[in-house]
């Protein structure tokens, strides 16, 4: 096992912890690298030092960078903008498109309950 192959578990890990909070992505690069470092690579403590903040900042980086891209990027009033995966918030119909006599079924139904909350 090599540096590149390092890397890329961390960074791999990083993307994929880091997609709700990122910096749980580069808690996992501070944690794993230096183990994996000093098994496979070498056991000098300026080395492993080194590599351990450089794959925490990497880590850090891809899993913020796979957080933006899941969430949408912030706009303006730090509303979030158009997601690239949807399906993940509250509003997000996941995908379905209803057909017309669903939507307006669903539009009776909105109204239908608007009247028994109203009275």
């Amino acid at each position: 096992m090599n540096l590149c192959t390092i890397l890329f578990i961390v960074g791999l890990l990083g993307a994929i912890l880091g997609i709700k909070k990122p910096w749980l992505g580069g808690t996992s690069g501070l944690i794993i690298a230096p183990l994996l470092f000093y098994f496979a690579v070498s056991s000098r403590i300026i080395p492993l030092v080194i590599v351990t903040l450089f794959c925490f900042l990497f880590a850090y980086a891809t899993g913020l960078i796979s957080a933006t891209i899941l969430s949408g990027l912030k706009g303006k009033g730090h509303k979030a903008g158009t997601t690239y995966v949807s399906g993940f918030g509250v509003h997000h119909p996941g995908g379905i498109i209803l057909s017309n006599g669903e939507r307006k079924d669903l539009r009776y139904k909105n109204i239908r309950r608007e009247v028994v909350i109203s009275y």
